[in-house]
């Protein structure tokens, strides 16, 4: 349901931000990361998306320019709620705010950040807006993410938030290898730039910053230190370095008994190779300024006992990892990866500590070997590996879908399921024709059985799904043939301005469906008064103040924009207003006012200030008590106004007056 980004950050914001020392005014960047649970789900080239989200990220972070008036924030979302329990929809969280480049922080809570919920892109958009200042400076978002909305929020309406603020900022969405349809939902969401590989994503991002700023490219002293069993090892090793992201190999020179090389900021893994074999060191990051130093501990340690049950887990679902024999250390960590991951890859994990314990970790949707691996951290942040259990072949559970054969196109349909249950699945109905990565409205399996869904409005061929979220494999699926249903609206040719009208409808009463009344010709979707027809048959609209032609339509939530479905015409035509009453009257006194309107519902007759605002009242009475009817006089005397007014519209027009005083 979600797809998302790791993307070559290198050259990504830097360039956004290479020149900002120049700009007299702050400048502001949020970073806005996609951490839902797909981002565990791999690259073309074997690499999980988190890992190399993390790697570009850390690329970034350290050639960020050292720029006084350069502010750089860090928003996650996905991260601490999984798909189908409450709250996941409003999982996105401010984690370093946008004040100054802390490089530490930020480099901590991306590497950090582990894929866990939903995709709520748009609540996150909206919960941004606060995250800016209202001011000058010039303000820019960057949203990573390799999927559409999750939470049915409309990510083009979240942008008001910001103009709501009087905040201008640009909005860049970076995705990776997403189709036609999540592409199309960008649409006019900023500026969207896909990619489907690793060097046309690196390409399309320099593209799109370029005319921004130049990026900056400085190369940084990096020296190692190796030990072994407490004594330093100045010759005999050899150490090289290679970019995780970039995948260039640095070899290492000895250097008065440490080795030295000079490299670009960013995520690196050593490879230190003795007589007695080699050692992988992974989680290595470059920092942008100063020397980087870094001591790798090449004392053999036992290897930690690793037992994963059960021995044959259901795929895209959970295995209980015990562990024994461990070194001592509070942040080293378990991950399942398939057997033939490279030492420094990883799927699911969790920190560990102690010699001994117990963790459970999600496993892909796939039926192929893999194995728990246990990862000592050293005191510089660098960890190797140091133990792994038994081979384990995941299996694929059955499931199976049922719902109605047939339904009227836009209603809701029952559907009831089996299956693994796996974090994440989720039922959905999709044009059968429609790949196995789509879907449309959907819902957890965590969170019903049986459910509902609301189904499109377009008649045709359709299918039920069950589907794993991260592989977003079909795992059953059921036909589903949608018929057209017969829609009508049936009203008066004719109404007096801000008069109240009853409608009469004919149709599939599908939830969300309603008539409104909007000026002819009107975008679709447009509306003004409106009833749902659940709400009854006829139902009553209030009519447009102003004459000329007009439409009824029954129109529906069920797709965006809201669909005209049926019309009738309807013209308008203006009331006659009019007030009598005397010239002057005695403060706090009373006196009768007779009226001439449409009486329409709502009309009422008040006394205000001479020139007072649109929409003010003081005394009043509606039309609807009496004519003439009887108004009450203000206490302080003075130049007032009689005024006929109305609800019908905000603020309430004025559509008659005559002046007044109080004595």
């Amino acid at each position: 349901m979600r797809h998302h980004l790791f993307i070559r950050l290198s050259t990504l914001t830097l360039l956004m931000l290479g020149s900002v020392h120049a700009q007299a005014v702050p400048s502001r960047v949020e970073l806005i990361l996609d951490v839902s649970g797909s981002m565990f789900a791999r690259l073309g080239g074997g690499q999980t998306r988190i890992a190399a989200a993390q790697a570009v990220l850390t690329d970034l972070i350290g050639r960020l320019p050292d720029a006084p008036d350069l502010n750089v924030g860090l928003r996650l979302y996905g991260a601490r709620t999984t798909p189908g329990e409450g709250g996941a929809c409003q999982d996105s969280e401010l984690v370093l705010p946008l004040r100054g480049v802390d490089r530490a922080a930020l480099l901590a809570r991306v590497n950090a950040a582990r894929p866990k919920g939903a995709t709520p892109i748009a609540y996150s958009l909206q919960q941004a807006a606060a995250d800016f200042p209202v001011g000058v400076g010039r303000n820019l978002i960057v949203l990573v993410t390799d999927g559409l909305e999750s939470c049915g929020g409309d990510v083009k309406a979240a942008l008001d938030s910001f103009r709501a603020r009087g905040i201008d900022v640009q909005l860049r969405v970076i995705g990776i290898d997403l189709d036609a349809r999540a592409q199309a939902a960008f649409g006019g969401v900023g500026t969207f730039v896909n990619a489907r590989s690793v060097p046309e994503l690196a390409s399309a991002l320099g593209q799109a910053v370029t005319p921004v700023a130049a990026p900056r490219d400085t190369r940084v002293p990096v020296r190692v230190e190796l030990r072994s069993g407490g004594q330093p090892v100045r010759s005999g090793p050899t150490v090289s370095f290679r970019g995780v992201v970039g995948g260039e190999t640095v070899p290492f020179a000895p250097d008065g008994g440490v080795y030295g090389a000079s490299l670009l900021p960013g995520a690196y893994v050593a490879t230190v190779r003795t007589a007695q074999g080699e050692q992988t060191f992974g989680g290595l990051t470059v920092q942008g300024s100063g020397e980087n130093r870094f001591a790798f501990d090449l004392t053999p340690v036992g290897a930690v006992t690793l037992r994963v049950t059960p021995a044959q887990p259901v795929a895209g679902g959970r295995v209980h990892v015990e562990f024994s024999g461990a070194p001592a250390g509070p942040d080293n960590w378990v991950t399942v990866t398939r057997v033939s991951d490279p030492e420094d890859a990883y799927l699911d994990y969790a920190r560990v500590s102690g010699a001994s314990g117990a963790l459970d970790l999600n496993v892909p949707d796939e039926e192929q070997p893999f194995e728990a691996r246990y990862h000592l951290v050293n005191p510089d942040g660098s960890s190797r590996l140091v133990g792994r259990s038994a081979p384990f072949t995941p299996r694929r559970a059955a499931a199976t879908v049922k719902a109605p054969a047939q339904a009227v196109a836009g209603s809701a349909v029952q559907v009831s399921w089996t299956g693994p249950n796996n974090p994440g699945d989720y039922v959905t109905v999709v044009p059968a024709d429609a790949p196995d990565s789509r879907y449309d409205a959907y819902f957890y399996t965590a969170s019903a059985n049986p459910g509902r869904l609301q189904t499109l409005l377009t008649p045709g061929a359709y299918e039920v799904r069950y589907n794993n979220a991260d592989s977003t494999r079909v795992l059953a699926r059921a036909p589903l043939t949608l018929t057209a249903a017969t829609y009508g609206v049936k009203g008066p040719e004719s109404a007096v301005g801000g008069s109240r009208i009853q409608v009469g409808w004919t149709g599939p009463n599908n939830p969300g469906d309603y008539v409104t009344v909007v000026a002819k010709g009107a975008p679709v979707g447009t509306y003004t008064s409106y009833f749902y027809t659940r709400d009854g048959n006829p139902g009553s609209l209030n009519v447009p103040l102003n004459p000329g032609e007009y439409e009824l339509r029954y129109s529906s939530e069920a797709s965006s924009p809201n669909p005209t479905l049926a019309s009738a015409p309807l013209k308008v035509s203006g009331a006659t207003y009019g007030l009598q009453a005397p010239a002057s009257g005695p403060a706090k006194g009373k006196m009768q006012v007779r009226w001439t309107g449409p009486n329409n519902h709502g009309d009422y007759v008040t006394i205000v200030k001479r020139g007072a605002p649109v929409g003010d009242y003081l005394f009043y009475f509606y039309t609807r008590d009496g004519n003439p009817g009887t108004l009450q006089l203000p206490d302080a005397p003075g130049e007032y106004e009689l005024r006929y007014s109305t609800e019908a519209a905000s603020p309430n027009p004025t559509l008659f007056s005559v002046p007044f005083t109080v004595k």
